[in-house]
């Protein structure tokens, strides 16, 4: 525990009474996850302390570092920390606590024993693992392998291309674009478009402006893949496109296409349109709502 997660859980909480005053969740979800946020906002303020030294950084290697930049090539070890540069890996890199930067790009290997926050993008190609959450105020993507312990908060976009996997909820507020594997172990929420092409599982709510699984892939392709998987409800403003997938509950949205493969358990809402491929199974008779009637 350490200062950015006392940022993190002050910005959780201020975002969640935001939600709440919008109406966009409701009042017993939004009591639960407040005294969630309020226990760990006050543990991390009680074991804030503990992190408090000066980051000490260990290279084999080269090593460059400004005013604002601190850059490595070869193998690097930080103690963890408050870094405020751009942080450059280039070979291996271990962070053994917290660490707070402002932006990161890593390619081979980087791991880290805390949560990373970054006043910043993210960009990491080859392996990366977080044993805590990822807060990036800009925009993440990772190429290869990329794992982390706790949430992901990125107030831009995220993308991944290989192996992605999330040990908490994802919030990508501007969008989010996966391909290969990806894996979220509780809500994936977005206010911009949700593009996947590949697995992706998600163990809560699919919430975007549009949702598009599998979109385009052709029905022959799909066949030899194994079925992406949402255990909540699929839910969109505008669009939703999924193919070659099982939703445990509803399907919500505008314009809704149930694609080749798929199969949802609950019961499809939506407000103009609605398509169901003949190799399609939906559970119930699909529901026309009002606008106004689409809600998660």
């Amino acid at each position: 525990m350490s200062d950015n997660e006392v940022k993190m859980y002050e910005e959780l909480l201020d975002l969640l009474e935001k939600k709440f005053e919008d109406g966009e969740i409701d009042k017993a979800n939004y009591s639960e996850l407040r005294e969630r946020y309020q226990g760990k906002l006050e543990q991390a303020k009680l074991e804030a302390k503990q992190n408090g030294s000066v980051p000490r950084i260990k290279v084999s290697g080269a090593q460059v570092s400004s005013d604002t930049v601190l850059s490595t090539a070869g193998s690097a070890k930080i103690s963890g920390g408050d870094i405020p540069k751009d942080i450059k890996f280039a070979g291996s890199a271990r962070i053994a606590n917290d660490l707070i930067c402002k932006s990161l790009k890593a390619s081979g290997s980087m791991k880290s024993e805390g949560s990373i926050t970054a006043h910043g993008d993210v960009k990491c190609s080859g392996s990366f693992s977080c044993a805590g959450f990822l807060h990036a105020t800009g925009n993440a993507k990772f190429s290869g392998s990329a794992r982390v312990g706790g949430e992901v908060i990125v107030e831009g976009k995220i993308g991944a291309s290989g192996s992605f996997k999330c040990g908490d909820n994802l919030q990508a507020d501007q969008g989010a674009s996966f391909s290969g594997s990806s894996k979220t172990k509780g809500n994936f929420l977005s206010q911009g478009t949700v593009e996947a092409k590949g697995k992706i599982v998600v163990e809560g709510n699919l919430v975007g402006a549009d949702v598009f699984i599998n979109k385009n892939v052709l029905t022959h392709k799909l066949r030899r893949k194994r079925s992406s998987s949402v255990e909540g409800t699929v839910f969109a403003t505008d669009e939703i496109d999924i193919s070659n997938t099982v939703v445990e509950q509803d399907v919500k949205g505008t314009n809704v296409s149930i694609g080749a493969f798929s199969e949802v358990k609950g019961t499809v809402y939506y407000v103009n349109e609605i398509d169901i491929h003949k190799k399609a199974q939906v559970a119930n008779e699909p529901v026309q709502i009002q606008k106004d009637q689409l809600k998660l």
